[in-house]
């Protein structure tokens, strides 16, 4: 397992039901409006294409895998990001 960063620019954010719930079958945190930490068996890759059929031609998704070198402020994924490269280092 390890953690990466979903990050994505949506035309019509409402529309995406399918997608958000696609994000939400990983261990998740949603950290910033845009970006999302999930926890998952796979490269990025391959999580990028398990959530390209959700998307809109003009959308942007950018998929990748997040180290114990990261840094971050004003968000609420600290804990749960610590917690979980903890596990897997």
């Amino acid at each position: 397992m390890a953690i990466f960063s979903v990050n994505y620019d949506l035309r019509l954010p409402q529309e995406y039901a399918e997608f958000y719930q696609a994000l939400e079958t990983y261990p998740h945190i949603h950290a910033m409006d845009s970006c999302w930490l999930i926890e998952a068996d796979a490269e990025a890759g391959e999580i990028r294409d398990a959530l390209m059929p959700y998307l809109a031609g003009g959308d942007a998704l950018f998929v990748n895998r997040v180290s114990d070198g990261w840094a971050g402020a004003g968000t609420q994924c600290g804990q749960w990001l610590n917690q979980r490269i903890a596990q897997h280092a």
